[in-house]
């Protein structure tokens, strides 16, 4: 989704204030901020929204292996156990 200049509600927004819903395209930025360096790069957010959703998806991952593989040694060791039985 493309987020829209707050200022002229046309460009494309390349920056915003951390923590906030306030967008700039480079121009608005430039006319109202003293620094860019004061504001982050709507690619800087996607990128960790993006390393987020990995580590969240690795880990979820891994606990699902891991229990496939509980599962699995717990029906071979109730299979070992009726083979016993019988």
């Amino acid at each position: 989704m493309v987020k829209r200049c707050i200022v002229c509600n046309e460009a494309e927004a390349k920056y915003m204030i951390k923590d906030t819903s306030d967008y700039y395209c480079k121009e608005c930025a430039l006319e109202n901020f003293s620094d860019l360096q004061l504001l982050i790069t709507v690619e800087e957010v996607a990128q960790q929204l993006k390393e987020f959703l990995k580590k969240k998806t690795e880990r979820l991952e891994k606990e699902e292996q891991e229990s496939k593989e509980k599962s699995s040694e717990k029906d071979l060791n109730e299979q070992d156990n009726q083979d016993r039985e019988n």
